[in-house]
């Protein structure tokens, strides 16, 4: 277990000083949108509404300054501390996003950030894992990255997450693990390791810190965007901080505002962003209800009171906090030939700074 000093030196070298009764807040971040290979368009959700619901910024591309400077303010006006940010190979679009137009910014200092390591992409299939890459990876990571003056750190250890560990690393890969472990010794990997109750400590002790990207799946992809959804999300981040800190491991708690994919694959039923089993719920309120009574509470000393939100601007699942233009009336209207396929009758609004205020809100009077 960690001494109380070594807790206090985590949170002053992850924001630079330590402002008693607050939570650091770190977002997942996609510097993939633009022309080229690699780069994505805005098929989603949103751009599939009648009428449509764009990001306040446009339809952007990730490498434009101003688009990074723009992030940057929403940020900050959100009380987000750092960018975890998604990373699918050397050379890639994201990579050269991060290194040659985010860490290079004029106002990159104003933030933290840390790779989010996209292991789809880099580590093969599900069953029959190929990890030839990891190593690779960290090492240009560690040539490219780590020594950055705005590199996320926690005493000093540069810090990385893993997507989907409790796919590539559960009972499997820890070979490659050690080896990593072996030339990487000073590293703080968080892990995705979270899905559903019953989280196990033996799972958590490989890593530096546990928590989960997924906030849909075993929860609101359950039971929809309801209160026993968020029952459901509270047990689960129950069980994994008992798990964790059996394993003298940090918890970082996740929260995301809703969830539709349904614009860019067949099979999940969308979460609106309000409850469906409250007809007097508005926009916003189950973010908010996620962050004040499940989320932040559950933030750990551990991790450094590290909370993760799913997402800053992941477009095509409509788990998006960025900002939206606010121009017109909400919907349950999209384009597709029913009208309702892709809202199935949900109401989506074009919700302008909202998230990024209810985050504000809810990560700096949470002890009130």
């Amino acid at each position: 277990m960690r001494s109380l000093l070594v807790i206090s030196l985590i949170a002053i070298l992850l924001c630079g000083v330590v402002w008693a009764d607050e939570c650091l807040v770190g977002a997942y971040y996609y510097p993939w949108y633009g022309p080229g290979a690699g780069g994505h368009d805005f098929a989603s959700l949103r751009s599939s509404l009648v009428p449509r619901q764009y990001p306040l910024a446009g339809l952007y591309n990730s490498s434009d300054p101003n688009l990074i400077a723009q992030h940057i303010s929403q940020s900050l006006r959100a009380n987000i501390t750092f960018w975890a940010v998604s990373w699918w190979g050397p050379d890639d679009f994201t990579d050269n996003v991060f290194r040659n137009t985010i860490l290079t910014h004029a106002q990159a200092g104003q933030l933290k950030y840390a790779i989010l390591y996209e292991s789809t992409g880099r580590l093969g299939s599900f069953s029959k894992p190929d990890y030839a890459n990891l190593l690779p990876d960290f090492q240009f990571f560690a040539k490219y990255y780590f020594n950055n003056p705005n590199y996320l750190k926690v005493d000093g250890r540069p810090v990385v997450f893993i997507y989907l560990t409790r796919v590539y690393f559960r009972g499997k890969g820890g070979a490659e693990l050690g080896a990593l472990r072996s030339a990487h010794p000073d590293l703080y990997i968080v892990a995705d390791d979270i899905f559903g109750r019953h989280y196990k400590s033996t799972d958590a002790v490989k890593w530096d810190a546990v928590t989960a990207y997924d906030v849909y799946g075993p929860a609101m992809g359950v039971f929809g965007s309801t209160q026993k959804a968020l029952d459901r999300w509270a047990d689960i981040m129950n069980d994994a901080g008992t798990a964790a800190h059996s394993a003298g491991v940090g918890l970082i708690p996740s929260a995301s505002p809703g969830f539709n994919d349904k614009a860019i694959r067949p099979g999940h039923r969308g979460a609106p962003r309000y409850f469906t089993d409250n007809p007097l719920s508005a926009e916003g309120d189950l973010f908010r209800k996620m962050l004040k009574e499940i989320v932040v509470p559950k933030a750990d000393p551990l991790a450094g009171d590290m909370i993760m939100i799913t997402s800053f601007n992941e477009w095509h699942e409509d788990t998006q906090i960025e900002a939206t233009a606010g121009t017109v009336v909400p919907t349950n209207k999209d384009n597709t030939e029913s009208g309702t396929d892709y809202t199935q009758g949900d109401r989506y609004t074009d919700y302008g700074h909202l998230y990024l205020d209810i985050l504000k809100q809810e990560t700096t009077t949470w002890a009130d």
